[in-house]
């Protein structure tokens, strides 16, 4: 039998834990269970292989994306705060796809773009589009170096630059509903125990919501799994919200500033 289907077939029988299991085991595991670990883990590999399956089509095999996804299920495990009031799966999917994410960049197809090169990208398309206009076909690749003023082995890296970034709209996902791009943005997310660890401190979360808008509450929600426990990428989330992906972003990014904000006035306040 494949190596993978037998994996599978060895985890499929594995029952979920229900909420109080994973609290009880969380806090066994602070004490330094390692049954309680080992439990946890098992209970939620089936939770690795379900998003390992979304990111086949990127040039990383299936077993290489479980593996790196059972590395960050591990460490969720290690850090995971049952104090916090949320589910386990929400705060270890984190960690699955920052590990998933990890071995598609350095494995992949996907390979980032340095940000300094966007001006030059930019000249380079005018310039070709210029020059497709002028000439009345696909200039040459000396062409276009002439017009930009630069060498013909700058126009090729131009060029594959431009490559990889087309890449980024590759579609992923069981419905192919999403992007590549989704991937680097889920790295963006911050961490549950890290700079918001306060907001997601649910007993406060809830005041915090309470002083945003609809769309700021709800776009918090889905993102970070608030509500359901299920997190949601940005293309996810503009789909609900029939608005852009780069506009969901955008409100996400000035909600979290505004919510650093208020803790800290908070905080001040409660220490005066």
């Amino acid at each position: 039998m494949d190596p993978i289907k037998a994996y599978l077939k060895d985890v499929r029988p594995i029952p979920l834990l229900t909420a109080e299991e994973e609290i009880d085991l969380a806090t066994k595991i602070q004490k330094g269970d390692k049954q309680a670990r080992e439990k946890m883990i098992k209970s939620n590999l089936r939770l690795v292989i379900s998003i390992a399956k979304k990111y086949t089509n990127l040039g990383v095999p299936l077993s290489d994306l479980i593996e790196e996804g059972n590395i960050g299920l591990m460490k969720s495990v290690e850090k995971f705060d049952p104090t916090k009031g949320f589910r386990f799966s929400t705060y270890a999917a984190w960690w699955i796809k920052q590990g998933i994410s990890r071995a598609i960049i350095d494995q992949g197809k996907m390979i980032r773009v340095p940000v300094y090169m966007n001006e030059e990208i930019l000249k380079y398309k005018k310039a070709l589009e210029a020059l497709t206009q002028k000439l009345r076909r696909k200039p040459r690749v000396s062409e276009v170096a002439k017009k930009l003023k630069v060498t013909v082995d700058r126009v090729r890296e131009l060029e594959k630059s431009i490559a990889k970034m087309s890449s980024l709209d590759a579609p992923i996902g069981d419905n192919g509903d999403g992007q590549v791009r989704d991937i680097i943005e889920d790295q963006n997310i911050v961490a549950p125990d890290e700079q918001l660890e306060k907001f997601f401190n649910k007993e406060r979360a809830v005041g915090f919501l309470e002083m945003l808008s609809d769309r700021e509450r709800k776009i918090l929600e889905l993102r970070y799994g608030l509500g359901d426990g299920e997190t949601h990428t940005l293309a996810e989330i503009a789909k609900i919200l029939g608005v852009s992906r780069e506009r969901v972003r955008q409100i996400e990014t000035a909600t979290i500033k505004k919510i650093r904000q208020i803790i800290k006035e908070k905080d001040k306040a409660e220490e005066d």
